[in-house]
């Protein structure tokens, strides 16, 4: 069942993220963002060589100062046309504007007549239409439409309209807008098609497009370093110095079989617009960008809202699972990797093959997996802690049941102890035993490791010593009989121990060693604190063969033992320094004349003081037996 759960709450997580995503990326709703990463990826690609058929004449600012003031007269529009078809110019675009007559149109529509392959503009009040990939833009009206007398002699006339995303940025340009019923081509699309020599249905339908119908703007360069550009000053002047016999700075003869788009680029003029490459960039070039990108069927192409939804999920799933298979520092290598492996393929997908799929989205999808993923770890992580805290708890509960509490010691004897696990429970031990009125049996220990496996071990050797304790009159045989009892119940850990036995009335005590620390002894007689010579024995559990000893010593008025594990003079500071037995031997001398409890509190306080923030790293126990006299 915990199987079957888990493999559910995998795939249901998978399921209802997939979901989650698949509706996020079909609302687009970080779309502003990834048209930021789409510009990116603008900046990053090489410049595309543009078509060298197009020709820009700028009317730029040193135009408008030797011609003067906007709008220029069309009479000085017909002498461009006319120089142009002269020197053989396939056709002429105007990014311009002819809606109000003037004095000059006559001129101007012959010239246009005459040249035969003159394109001119409309504009339309347009309103973009929600829906899918054929619901073109609507014209809702004409807001500047051609002169009757242009319209006539112009090849044909298309619209300017140009689609401007929230971010006030130009990316877009309707292939038609439908006006009254009828689809109207751009003025670039419809010169390109003738430029093919094909249908504009038959070139449409191999046109990738978008929402709207529109079609992404690819932009060849910036606008300094792609399309071939001269001024229509410097056209108009090369012409009048040819005609009077005097050698132009400009050769003609560049507009033999081109292209030439006319239109305004002076700084501080209305037809400036922010693009993916940079803030000011003329709509001109935009115009020449979609008849380049036609005739040479150059296109970025969108991936489309499925094509995303699937990428957007394939991420989110390949992270979810590095985040449940790793753990949380290898799981974030790993997803900054993937990220960056996303990044690359994505952005080169753009570089060579002018596909545009999402970046943005699915790089906040993988982060936020890690996220989430590693939170949900990082709190699942603290319950299941939380819950071996409790059931821990419980354990530190009844492994201090195992520890004597109600001890009735002889008269004439003092006794005080104290326990401090390292972790929640010890693998350390002790034991008092009142054997009559006159005879007290102390046992400390101490199992090899710490933690829930040597507390197992602590409360075995507890439960069995008591048995043998009970029995045996002699330290020695209790040890021995327990080391036999222990001999292979664990592999691989053993238990130091060492029991005493002391006799209030006779003032002698005897000793018996299992391998374990040191045993200090205080005499009050001579105010010295000695180690309490012990038998070598090997410490419990290791072989069963081993025979313990008893060493027999005094215990007399006044005097004190103080019997310590080893996580006492083991115990480290910040600096990695032991406490070590000099200063615990120093510990003790010094304050010999107090009390077992207070003996006990002071060696306890030594010892935390000298670690201070240093963590405990092995179980500290301290017992102290006094002989009052």
């Amino acid at each position: 069942m915990i199987f079957q759960r888990s493999i559910f709450s995998k795939y249901g997580a998978i399921a209802i993220g997939s979901l989650f995503i698949g509706l996020l990326v079909f609302s687009r709703v970080f779309q502003a963002y990834e048209l930021i990463s789409y510009d990116l990826r603008f900046k990053l690609r090489p410049r595309l060589a543009a078509s060298s058929d197009i020709v820009i004449i700028e009317i730029s600012d040193d135009t408008l100062k030797n011609l003067g003031l906007w709008p220029l007269p069309r009479d000085f529009h017909a002498s461009l046309v006319d120089v142009l078809r002269q020197s053989g110019a396939k056709m002429a675009l105007f990014d311009v504007l002819f809606s109000e007559p003037t004095v000059y149109d006559e001129v101007f529509a012959q010239a246009i007549k005459k040249q035969g392959h003159v394109y001119l503009p409309v504009a339309f009040d347009m309103q973009e239409q929600r829906g899918g990939r054929i619901s073109f833009p609507k014209g809702v009206g004409l807001l500047a439409d051609l002169l009757p007398a242009l319209k006539s002699a112009a090849a044909s006339s298309g619209y300017i309209n140009v689609i401007i995303d929230p971010d006030g940025k130009t990316r877009r340009a309707p292939l038609f807008i439908n006006y009254k019923g009828v689809l109207v081509p751009s003025m670039a699309f419809k010169a390109a098609c003738d430029y093919l020599g094909s249908d504009v249905n038959d070139v449409a339908r191999g046109v990738p497009l978008i929402a709207q119908g529109s079609l992404l703007v690819n932009y060849p360069g910036k606008w300094a370093e792609s399309f071939k550009r001269v001024s229509y000053f410097e056209v108009l002047k090369a012409f009048g110095d040819s005609q009077r016999g005097v050698t132009p700075e400009l050769d003609l003869a560049i507009f033999k079989d081109k292209v030439c788009f006319i239109g305004l680029t002076a700084a501080g003029t209305s037809d400036l617009r922010p693009t993916p490459l940079e803030n000011i960039y003329p709509m001109l070039g935009l115009q020449a960008s979609v008849f380049d990108s036609i005739i040479h069927k150059r296109y970025i192409v969108a991936a489309g809202t499925v094509a995303n939804v699937i990428l957007n999920i394939l991420i989110f799933v390949l992270s979810l699972l590095i985040c449940l298979r790793f753990t949380p520092l290898k799981s974030l290598a790993w997803v900054v990797a993937l990220g960056f492996f996303y990044s690359v393929a994505i952005t080169a997908l753009f570089i060579f093959c002018g596909i545009w799929a999402d970046l943005f989205t699915p790089l906040l999808f993988l982060s936020l997996t890690y996220v989430v993923a590693t939170a949900y770890r990082f709190f699942a992580e603290a319950r299941k802690r939380q819950l071996l805290e409790k059931e821990l708890d419980i354990a530190r509960a009844i492994q201090e049941n195992f520890l004597p509490t109600d001890i009735k010691v002889p008269e004439g004897l003092s006794i005080a102890a104290f326990i401090q696990p390292a972790k929640f429970v010890a693998g350390d031990l002790y034991d008092i035993v009142a054997r009559n009125d006159k005879k007290l049996g102390v046992f400390i220990g101490d199992v090899s490791g710490k933690g829930v496996p040597a507390s197992l071990i602590m409360a075995q050797t507890i439960s069995l010593f008591r048995i043998f304790a009970r029995q045996e009159s002699s330290a020695a045989s209790a040890l021995t009989l327990l080391n036999k009892e222990l001999f292979g119940k664990f592999v691989g850990r053993f238990v130091t121990g060492l029991y005493v036995i002391v006799d209030s009335q006779s003032q002698a005590a005897c000793v018996s060693s299992a391998g374990h620390a040191p045993l200090f002894l205080y005499s009050a007689s001579a105010h010295k604190v000695s180690e309490v010579e012990l038998s070598a024995g090997l410490p419990l559990g290791i072989t069963d063969e081993e025979v313990y000893q008893d060493v027999p010593f005094k215990f007399e008025n006044g005097d004190k033992l103080v019997f310590f594990t080893d996580g006492l003079y083991e115990a480290r500071n910040v600096k990695g320094q032991d406490l070590g037995l000099p200063i615990v031997e120093k510990a003790i001398l010094d304050n010999a004349r107090l009390s077992s409890e207070e003996l006990v509190g002071v060696l306890k306080d030594s010892v935390f003081k000298f670690a201070k923030n240093a963590v405990q790293h092995d179980d500290i126990t301290i017992i102290v037996l006094t002989n009052k006299g």
